[in-house]
């Protein structure tokens, strides 16, 4: 007569429980991008990404895209050697404001007092601001 369409599922099968599937297009909300094979929650699948053509489900190795697999393997290569570009210079930028500091330290103490009190980048100190009822 009536069959319910709704089913109770348990806390730790709604934690626990995930279907395999390949993307189609990228998701940078959910930091899923286009050829990556992984597990996601079936309600996210049914939710986001399978309407309009956006994953596809994985049911033995074979529905794998080689194609877009090799994509994303190529696109995380290259985001992994932007990471680490960056790491370098950083850490460059890093040394060399270590050493400027040093250089500041040897050669007067006052300007770099100074330097620390600035507010924002500008030129006004704690010295000239004034608030009434505050004296420092």
């Amino acid at each position: 007569m009536f069959k319910p369409t709704r089913i109770n599922l348990s806390a730790l099968s709604k934690r626990t429980k995930r279907v395999k599937v390949q993307l189609l297009r990228d998701f940078p909300r959910f930091s899923l991008f286009k050829g990556q094979v992984t597990q996601v929650k079936p309600s996210l699948m049914m939710n986001y990404l399978y309407p309009f053509n956006g994953a596809k489900y994985i049911m033995k190795s074979e529905d794998i895209r080689p194609g877009l697999l090799k994509q994303y393997e190529i696109r995380q290569v290259e985001l992994k050697k932007q990471a680490e570009l960056a790491a370098q210079k950083n850490e460059s930028a890093t040394t060399n404001h270590r050493k400027k500091d040093s250089k500041d330290s040897n050669t007067g103490g006052e300007e770099v007092q100074k330097k620390k009190i600035t507010f924002l980048g500008t030129d006004i100190t704690t010295k000239d601001i004034k608030i009434p009822g505050l004296n420092v």
